[in-house]
């Protein structure tokens, strides 16, 4: 069985690629006792216009395989290029169980990390669980330690792929709240890289998904840090990896591939459960329950998902609100 047990100081370092970054590491104690780490910017300029009063803080939430360095991967691929911009701050946040932010699968920020204190509640599914946790216990810290401090009015969250589920989850838990009872303010989410239906996978991804299954040998550079057989798949290898996230060789900058390798990291076994079983049995129920406004993306050269206006426009049928 594989089993890697890095230290959150070697967790950092091997997935930090932009060594001109703007961003600053956190970490952060939620209400529940978890840890919770990521990176965040707060630019200089101030956002502000006779038109658009507010200022919101924008808030990454990465996929399956990533981390909030997905968010700041070079000096010419970096949120902080747009916050200066705008003028808007920007946080990325580790989900539960990624890096060292505490998880009920996995908590490297403890001392024992195959052993976390947290359980899921009981009948949640993996999606459905961390979307407790990020109505409940993230986005509020992340308010109080971002929003506050730096006069935002509300937070827009951007979700890709695996934790697009997770945030219609918790948007669906946020909507129906009294705004005087909520504690902090959501006014819109980006979602991209996620649809209705794996049609693409024909395409790409069976052959890829079929070594998974079937080809189990990794070489050493291949594991990535982290990576437990109890909880995790096997890992992608690299060129699976890199034609993934930045389609095939000619369509993205070159520079960025061996970037997007580095910041690889294990891909949770539950994550794939969910996506196919217990997530489209019930997105229908979640989407209905979303109030805030939605913005939906798809890549041209994506993977798993047909990025065409049909595949969209599918998967936003149910957001009614």
């Amino acid at each position: 069985m594989a089993c890697t047990r890095p230290t959150p100081e070697e967790l950092h370092s091997t997935h930090s690629t932009n060594p001109t970054s703007k961003f600053k590491p956190f970490c952060l104690k939620l209400a529940n006792g978890a840890t919770l780490t990521g990176i965040s910017y707060i630019p200089g300029s101030v956002f502000s216009t006779s038109a658009s009063p507010g200022k919101p803080l924008l808030v990454g939430i990465h996929g399956a395989t990533c981390s909030a360095y997905s968010y700041d991967v070079s000096p010419n691929y970096t949120a902080s290029t747009y916050c200066d911009l705008i003028g808007v701050p920007f946080v990325a946040f580790n989900r539960p169980n990624y890096l060292d932010s505490s998880g009920w699968l996995v908590d490297r920020s403890s001392a024992d990390p195959q052993t976390p204190q947290w359980k899921p509640e009981q009948g949640n599914s993996f999606f459905e669980e961390e979307g407790r946790w990020l109505h409940d216990y993230t986005l509020p810290a992340l308010w109080s330690a971002f929003a506050l401090p730096n006069d935002c009015t509300s937070i827009v969250t951007t979700s890709h792929s695996m934790s697009v589920p997770v945030t219609v989850i918790a948007a669906s838990h946020y909507s129906p709240e009294p705004p005087s009872e909520c504690s902090y303010t959501w006014s819109g989410m980006i979602l991209s890289g996620f649809a209705e239906r794996p049609e693409a996978r024909a395409a790409h991804g069976d052959t890829v998904s079929a070594a998974l299954l079937t080809d189990g040998h990794r070489e050493p550079h291949e594991i990535p840090l982290g990576q437990d057989d109890r909880i995790h798949i096997v890992s992608y290898k690299p060129e699976d990896k890199m034609n993934l996230m930045l389609g095939p060789v000619g369509v993205s900058d070159p520079d960025l591939r061996p970037l997007i390798w580095k910041q690889h990291t294990p891909f949770l076994l539950q994550e794939i459960v969910d996506m196919m079983g217990p997530w489209p049995a019930a997105s229908a129920k979640y989407k209905a329950g979303v109030k805030i406004p939605v913005l939906v993306g798809l890549g041209e050269y994506d993977w798993v998902w047909q990025g065409t206006r049909e595949s969209v426009e599918r998967f936003c049928t149910g957001f009614d609100g």
